[in-house]
């Protein structure tokens, strides 16, 4: 096939192009040029071989056609192109190869294939689970690559796989063996893009607030605005806070199927708490988490205290049974709920005292592997203008489920309790 050498990129670019990681994570700022970037690996890799399967995903089919469609076709040689599917945004090439466009918003249309290379573009929209669960899997069968491209939002999951590519060339295992890491990262401001002028860059700077704009235009990963939880701070509150069989275990849970959210607190004896684990599980239900749970810490039943969504004493299972009923026939006996749901405002400001409280005290830590509550503290917010959470995200259940035991343990004003369970 014909070189494609005359598809322009600046320096920066390049890098990206001739890295050979089977995982790049590139983080830029807005008009950076990611969507060359994405169309030019494509076309690349669409020539490499014949009979490749490559994809490109946007956050929704809509996006896919309006971020890639047009320009993708443009910037292919005609030449190279046997057969074009405008209603699918499919591209059969001479060599066999096919590229198709697709969107994350259906994920399960994305299931059951064997993918050579894939394009996840605007991955900061995406949901981590459609990389987990739907498109991580295609690739494993051909050993495929994968090229992530986004601008930061929050300390989401495309800060975690950008962290990944910060790691060295060299990583440790799952045996402790050192091995060659298999992703790379960069970051790059807008200002890095020839392209962009000086005095465009600063005109946005004084039309925009600060951290968005260091967030769009400086790639930077930045806390979100409207913080439901903002005394939350990973220099703090994060660090190596390790599971301790001695003590207690308290659990927090609430009873959303997808997903089911469970917390794992230790109470220190310097009166810090401690959150050593999680267990986040989708489209799950009770009786799979209580498993888990049990699995997890069964020489230490005994020692388990549960403080779940008070929802979870309702009948409404297929026997006729609560979801704490459940609970109890796994084993687990010491369940404590209040009378009525905890006010949603009442159980974050008992989180948000543990944080940090007016005197400047911090009692809450987290271990750093415990992602899905760390990315719950800092991703749920509130509505624009509002003091009711904004659900839309999915980002609260974690934090809902510490909060039951938060409001429960340490409550900021006190309540008639129902239901100890022992």
């Amino acid at each position: 096939m014909a070189d494609i050498a005359t598809l322009k990129l600046h320096r920066l670019q390049k890098v990206v192009m001739n890295d050979q990681h089977r995982f790049r994570v590139v983080v830029a700022g807005r008009r950076w040029g990611k969507t060359q970037v994405s169309k030019i690996s494509l076309i690349k890799y669409a020539a490499l071989k014949q009979k490749l399967l490559i994809w490109y995903v946007a956050p929704t089919y809509a996006m896919a056609r309006d971020l890639m469609w047009k320009p993708l076709k443009a910037a292919m040689p005609k030449g190279w192109i046997k057969k074009i599917n405008e209603s699918r945004m499919e591209m059969i090439l001479i060599n066999g190869s096919e590229i198709s466009l697709k969107g994350a918003d259906k994920p399960d249309s994305l299931r059951g294939v064997g993918l050579h290379f894939v394009v996840i573009d605007e991955a900061q929209d995406i949901k981590e689970e459609t990389w987990e669960e739907v498109l991580m899997p295609t690739l494993a069968t051909t050993n495929g690559r994968a090229l992530f491209i986004g601008t930061p939002k929050s300390y989401n999951w495309l800060y975690h796989r950008f962290m990944l590519g910060q790691r060295g060339p060299m990583v440790k295992d799952h045996r402790g063996r050192l091995v060659q890491n298999e992703w790379m990262s960069w970051q790059f401001p807008t200002i890095t893009s020839p392209f962009i002028p000086r005095k465009e860059i600063e005109a946005r700077r004084r039309d925009m607030d600060p951290r968005s704009f260091r967030q769009e235009f400086e790639a930077s990963f930045e806390t979100m605005s409207g913080r439901v939880y903002y005394p939350f701070d990973r220099t703090i509150h994060i660090g190596d806070y390790p599971f301790n069989p001695k003590l207690p275990i308290y659990i927090g849970m609430d009873f959303n199927i997808d997903p089911m959210s469970s917390i794992i607190i230790q109470e220190q004896p310097n009166g810090e708490i401690w959150v050593v684990d999680e267990a986040v599980m989708y489209g799950s239900n009770v009786q799979e988490t209580a498993d888990e749970l049990a699995k997890r810490y069964f020489r230490y039943f005994n020692q388990i205290h549960i403080y779940p969504d008070p929802a979870g004493n309702n009948r409404n299972h297929d026997r006729g049974e609560s979801s704490l009923d459940i609970l109890r026939e796994a084993g687990f006996k010491k369940i404590y709920f209040k009378r009525k749901h905890p006010a949603v405002q009442d159980r974050v400001n008992s989180v948000n005292r543990l944080l940090y409280t007016a005197e400047g005290e911090s009692r809450l830590r987290v271990d750093g592997k415990c992602r899905k509550f760390i990315d719950s503290l800092e991703q749920t917010i509130y509505k624009e203008g509002t003091s009711e959470v904004d659900k839309k995200q999915g980002a609260e259940h974690a934090t809902d489920a510490f909060g039951y035991y938060a409001d429960f343990r340490h409550p900021m004003r006190k309540s008639k309790i129902l239901g100890v369970s022992i």
